[in-house]
C-alpha cells in the first residue's frame, strides 16, 4: 500500500489551526486528509494522464461543495458528520435557521456556546476537498487520455482526449466554494488551494482579489460550456449515473445557469462596494456590481428562474436521509431556531407546518409548567447543555424537521434565490430585462409555495399587510422570552420606501431559501435583514451582541503567525469575529433605536 495524499487540507489545518474533522457518526481516522489506497510507487496523480480518473475526481468534488452526501463505489452515502463540522455548528446557527442544542459530541470538542472564540468549529468551512478533487481537471484537462478498443484489431490503445468542459465544471465548483469561504472569513488562500500547495506558509488573498479571479473563472466556464455543449451521456461521467445524485439532470445549460447565478449572487453581495481598481480578468471587464449582475441576467442562457424545472440540488429520493433529518432526529444535535420559528409565525406561513412537526412529547419548563403542543424554536447562543433524554427533556421536544422531510432535497442554489436576487437588483435600478422588483418578488414567493405544494395559499399570503409582531416564548426557560422584531407585511406597496421594500424582499428570500444557511447569513450581515433575535450569551469580546458576528476567525496557533499577520493586513483590522469582510459596508454606520436595536440603512 502506498500513501497517496488526496487533499491540501493538511496545509489548511496547519495554517488555520483547524481540528481534525470530528463529529457524531462514524469515528474518523486521526488524519482524514491522508488516505491509504492501492497505487503506484510514487504519489503521482493519475488524473494527470488518465481521463477516467480525472472524471472520477470531479464526481467526488461536486458533493464536497457542501458535503450533504458523497458517492462511494457507485452508491450514495451520507456525510452529515462533515456537514455538521463545516456548517451546522457555525454558519447555520448564525443564519438563524438552526440552533445547536448539545454541548458534547461523540467525536468533537465540547461546544460551550456558539459565540465563544476558538470553539472548535469556526474552522469547519475551510475544508478544501473540492479544490483537491478538481485540481487535475483545471490544469490537466488537455493531457488526459482514454483507453479505447480498436474496432478493427480489438486491441486497447491510449487516445488523447482533451475535455475543456471538465475544466469549466471544475472552475464552477471552485467558484462556489471560494466565494463562500471569502464571505465567511474575508480572505482565503485561493490560488494556493488551486495549485495544491501543501507546505506552509500559504499565501492569503484579499476578498476582492479572490472575487475577481472567480468572476474570470466563471466567464471562462460559461464560454467553454456554450462551445462544448457536453451531452447527457458525457455529463454522467462527471455527475454520476444516479438520477437522484445529479445536480443538473445532466444538462449543460444548468451548469451555465449555476455559473451565472453565482455571479448574480456575488454582484448583490458587493452591491455597495467600490473597488479602487474596478476591473477583472484578461479582458479588463468592469468589477462593478451592476455590470456583473446585468451581464449574468442578460446572458442568452441566463440565471435560474421559475421557468426552470429544477434547483441545483441533490434530490435524495428515498435512498438517503437529508443531513437535517440526521442532525435533528438521529443525533438530536440541532433544533429549529427561534428566529425562523418567529418569522414564519409572524407571516402565518404554511411552510412552518410543512417543514416541522409539533412536539409529540411534553415540553415542560424548568418550573414544571407544561406547554401547549406546537412548533417551537430554541434561541441561539444558549449555554449548551445535555438535558438527558433527547425526546423528553429540556429542549429535546422542541422543533425538529418533519418526518415528511426525511428525504428533502439538498440545495446548492435555489431558483427562488435567483428570483429574489433579481428583485433586489431591480429595486436598485439595475436592468433585469425591464422587469420590475414587484414581479420578481411575487414570483419568488409563488415558486416557494409551489415547491412545497401549498401554492393554493399563495394569494392569501401575498395579500397580508399590517401584521403585528409576534412575541417569542421559550416554554422551557422563560427568561429567554423576547418581543417580536419583525413588523412588516407581505403585500407589495409601491408607496413603501425602498428600504422597507428591501426588507420585504430579503425577509421573504430568507424564508424561501431555507435551508441554505450560508447565503442567509451573508445577506443578513450585508443588509440587516431579516430581523433576527440576538444570541443569549456572547463570549466574543469584539462582537456587538446586537450587530452579531461579522465573520469567522482563524484560530491562532504556534505555527501560523506569518499567516495571521497576512490575514490581519488584508482585512485592514484585527482578525477577530467583529471585523467586517470587504463587502460589509453599510453596517458600519447603522444607528440604534431607543431599545438598542440597530436600524439598517442600505442607502438605496
Amino acid at each position: 500500500m502506498k500513501k497517496i495524499i488526496y487533499s491540501a487540507l493538511l496545509a489548511t489545518l496547519a495554517v488555520g489551526g483547524m481540528l481534525p474533522l470530528q463529529s457524531c457518526g462514524d469515528e474518523l481516522t486521526p488524519y482524514p486528509w491522508i488516505k491509504e489506497e492501492d497505487g503506484p510507487a510514487t504519489e503521482e496523480d493519475l488524473a494527470e494522464s488518465d481521463m477516467n480518473v480525472l472524471e472520477s475526481q470531479i464526481r467526488a468534488a461536486i458533493p464536497h461543495m457542501l458535503n450533504y452526501a458523497h458517492e462511494a463505489g457507485g452508491a450514495v452515502s451520507w456525510a452529515a458528520h462533515k456537514y455538521q463540522y463545516q456548517r451546522a455548528n457555525s454558519v447555520d446557527n448564525y443564519a438563524g435557521y438552526w440552533t445547536t442544542t448539545k454541548a458534547n459530541f461523540a467525536f468533537g470538542p465540547a461546544l460551550p456556546t456558539l459565540y465563544t472564540e476558538n470553539n472548535g468549529y469556526l474552522g469547519g468551512p475551510l475544508d478544501n476537498e473540492t479544490f483537491n478533487y478538481t485540481k487535475s481537471a483545471i490544469r490537466s484537462w488537455d493531457k488526459a487520455t482514454y483507453t479505447v478498443i480498436d474496432e478493427t484489431t480489438g486491441e486497447k490503445k491510449q487516445v488523447l482526449q482533451p475535455r475543456p468542459e471538465w475544466r469549466a465544471i471544475a472552475l464552477i465548483c471552485q467558484a462556489y466554494i471560494g466565494h463562500e469561504v471569502v464571505d465567511f472569513y474575508g480572505v482565503c488562500p485561493f490560488t494556493d488551494w488551486r495549485n495544491w500547495k501543501r507546505t506552509v506558509p500559504l499565501n492569503y488573498e484579499s476578498g476582492p482579489a479572490v472575487y475577481k479571479q472567480i468572476l474570470a473563472d466563471l466567464d471562462e466556464a460559461v464560454a467553454t460550456l456554450k462551445t462544448a455543449q457536453p451531452s447527457s451521456t458525457d455529463l454522467q461521467r462527471v455527475e454520476g449515473s444516479m438520477a437522484n445524485f445529479t445536480i443538473t439532470g445532466w444538462d449543460w445549460r444548468y451548469w451555465v445557469k449555476f455559473a451565472n447565478s453565482i455571479k448574480l449572487r456575488m454582484a448583490l453581495n458587493m452591491a455597495d462596494y467600490n473597488d479602487p481598481e474596478p476591473f477583472y480578468g484578461p479582458d479588463n471587464k468592469p468589477f462593478k456590481a451592476r455590470d456583473i449582475a446585468e451581464e449574468a441576467y442578460a446572458d442568452e442562457i441566463g440565471v435560474l428562474s421559475d421557468a426552470d424545472d429544477r434547483d441545483i440540488a441533490h434530490h435524495s429520493g428515498d435512498t438517503w436521509n437529508c443531513v437535517y433529518y440526521m442532525l435533528n432526529h438521529q443525533w438530536n444535535d440541532t433544533r429549529l431556531c427561534a428566529s425562523l420559528e418567529n418569522i414564519l409565525k409572524h407571516f402565518n406561513s404554511p411552510l412552518l407546518n410543512v417543514w416541522f412537526d409539533a412536539n409529540t412529547n411534553q415540553i415542560k419548563s424548568i418550573n414544571g409548567v407544561v406547554a401547549p403542543n406546537g412548533i417551537y424554536g430554541v434561541r441561539a447562543g444558549l449555554m449548551m447543555m445535555d438535558t438527558g433524554n433527547p425526546d423528553t427533556g429540556g429542549y429535546g421536544p422542541f422543533g425538529r424537521i418533519s418526518l415528511r422531510q426525511q428525504h428533502m432535497k439538498q440545495p446548492f442554489f435555489k431558483r427562488t434565490e435567483a428570483l429574489f436576487l433579481c428583485a433586489e437588483a431591480a429595486l436598485r435600478g439595475w436592468n433585469m430585462g425591464g422587469i420590475q422588483a414587484r414581479e420578481f418578488y411575487e414570483r419568488g414567493i409563488r415558486l416557494s409555495f409551489r415547491e412545497w405544494d401549498v401554492e393554493d395559499q399563495a394569494d392569501a399570503y401575498l395579500a397580508q399587510d399590517n401584521l403585528p409582531a409576534v412575541p417569542y416564548v421559550d416554554y422551557y426557560q422563560r427568561t429567554n422570552d423576547l418581543p417580536g422584531r419583525v413588523t412588516i407585511g407581505v403585500k407589495w406597496n409601491e408607496g413603501d420606501s425602498k428600504e422597507l421594500k428591501l426588507e420585504k424582499i430579503i425577509t421573504q428570500k430568507y424564508i424561501a431559501n431555507f435551508p441554505m444557511g450560508a447565503e442567509a447569513w451573508t445577506t443578513y450581515r450585508r443588509t440587516g435583514y431579516p430581523r433576527l433575535f440576538p444570541v443569549a450569551i456572547n463570549n466574543m469580546p469584539a462582537v456587538d451582541t446586537e450587530m452579531q458576528i461579522r465573520r469567522l476567525s482563524f484560530e491562532r496557533t504556534e505555527n501560523n503567525g506569518a499567516e495571521i499577520s497576512q490575514i490581519t493586513e488584508l482585512l485592514g483590522g484585527s482578525q477577530d469575529n467583529g471585523t467586517r469582510v470587504f463587502w460589509d459596508i453599510n453596517s458600519r454606520t447603522w444607528a440604534k433605536d431607543a431599545d438598542g436595536r440597530y436600524i439598517p440603512d442600505n442607502h438605496l
